[in-house]
């Protein structure tokens, strides 16, 4: 590393840290507009990051997905001469989870505030601030003037928590990301754990009809759609059971990442990792009490691991269900994507992790999530990628949520670092000339 980049390195931590204070005002100012998703619609939100970044010279970029959804851009274009040929993109959701029974927490969900050293409020750890962070390190790159070797590009994203399709999936699709080598999303993790893979998703309907009938009369009158769909919610639950065929590359990250979940959770979810996870949503069957049930409809949510695709998990689901004895109509709705990481070994990660060894963890290391993000979408483009943000994560889709402020900090000089070493920040006298930020695409 050079003496300049040293500097540069220097200035801008010690800079995360004189402005600290502003950095969770940013989080708190995020957390108290209110974005819940569903509904999803939150122009406030949107707008509140465009202001911001139009304040500080970066051109936001407001661009429609649809359906009310608005996605935020900006870029940075740094110097262009960079040895690297690289553009990073520092991303997140805007979207949060409803808050569910106000009465069962015990601050304003939208508290926006810091107390006890805690960021308290919706969206808190998932994923305001980390949205924040990476919406701070941006303007403060800009502001500086950091003579970055290649483009460095924000993104706020309005439609992840539903897995909705008018976020990531859109601006991709709508040229937005062309260009960008590697990308940071500011999803919460652990401290010094960054993810780097995921499993898949598969979610699916059944339909499940029965004939009506008295209910005096049940079970000798008419067949119960509920009842069959019992059976068929018992029989699924042998996918579970699917002997995953693990490629030999991703065993050790799958070994680490059950090793990381027996230390770091109350409780041991190690074999999410290698296995499929079933969960039964929602079951709306029959129209009365007293009439036996004709239809049925249950959700299922599956999680697939490495080794098992989708397809894999439906047959399995369909061949249970005959061998149950039920009839029922499956379709396959919501999320659907495979197993999907990033290795260790891609720039972006190695940049990332060293940052957080070098800041945080000294023994820091990549794990997978057994969850789904927006990271999917973005390896799908093309783009390798990784997570990393503060959280408490106990907390995250709970009441009471809440991020330790020190992580929020913590983790804006991870991502400052990590912007002025992947890409490549060029030294030398002169070099922040033709540093001017802009925006990136039209209005």
């Amino acid at each position: 590393m050079t003496a300049s980049r040293q500097g540069w390195e220097r200035d801008l931590l010690a800079a995360i840290d004189d402005r600290a204070a502003e950095l969770l005002d940013l989080a708190g100012a995020l957390i108290r507009i209110p974005s819940e998703n569903p509904p999803g619609d939150d122009p406030a939100v949107s707008d509140f990051i465009a202001g911001y970044l139009d304040d500080r010279g970066l051109r936001a970029v407001r661009h429609d997905g649809g359906d009310g959804r608005t996605n935020v851009l900006a870029t940075y274009p740094g110097t262009g001469r960079g040895r690297s040929g690289r553009h990073l993109a520092l991303a997140g959701h805007a979207d949060v989870v409803p808050v569910g029974d106000r009465a069962r927490w015990d601050f304003d969900p939208f508290a926006g505030d810091v107390v006890d050293g805690w960021l308290r409020g919706r969206g808190a750890s998932d994923m305001k601030a980390g949205l924040a962070g990476v919406l701070f390190v941006t303007a403060l790159l800009a502001e500086m003037r950091v003579p970055l070797g290649g483009p460095l590009t924000f993104v706020s994203v309005a439609d992840e928590e539903t897995g909705g399709t008018r976020g990531v999936p859109r601006i991709a699709a709508d040229g937005l990301l062309d260009g960008v080598t590697g990308a940071v999303i500011a999803e919460p993790s652990g401290p010094g754990h960054p993810t780097i893979g995921q499993k898949g998703s598969c979610q699916f309907e059944l339909r499940i009809t029965g004939r009506p009938g008295h209910g005096s009369l049940s079970p000798l009158s008419g067949v119960s759609a509920n009842v069959k769909a019992a059976r068929a919610i018992m029989a699924l639950q042998a996918l579970f059971d699917i002997t995953p065929d693990i490629p030999a590359e991703l065993a050790e990250i799958i070994a680490v990442s059950k090793e990381y979940v027996r230390i770091h959770e109350p409780e041991d979810f190690g074999a999410a990792f290698d296995h499929v996870t079933i969960n039964i949503g929602t079951v709306h069957g029959g129209t009365a009490i007293n009439v036996v049930a004709d239809t049925c409809v249950i959700t299922v949510d599956c999680r697939v691991p490495f080794g098992v695709r989708r397809d894999d998990v439906l047959a399995e689901a369909r061949r249970l269900l005959a061998e149950a004895g039920v009839e029922a109509e499956l379709t396959e709705r919501g999320a659907r994507s495979e197993a999907n990481w990033t290795p260790p070994t891609d720039p972006v990660v190695a940049t990332l992790v060293g940052a957080v060894r070098e800041l945080v963890d000294p023994e820091g290391h990549g794990v997978l999530q057994w969850a789904t993000s927006d990271a999917r979408w973005f390896r799908q483009a093309g783009i390798p990628v990784l997570q990393y943000g503060p959280a408490d994560l106990p907390t995250i889709h709970g009441f009471n949520e809440r991020a330790w402020a020190g992580q929020v900090v913590d983790a804006a000089k991870v991502y400052a670092l990590t912007a002025l070493r992947y890409l490549d920040t060029v030294t030398g006298a002169g070099a922040t000339s033709d540093a001017a930020p802009h925006g990136k695409g039209t209005n």
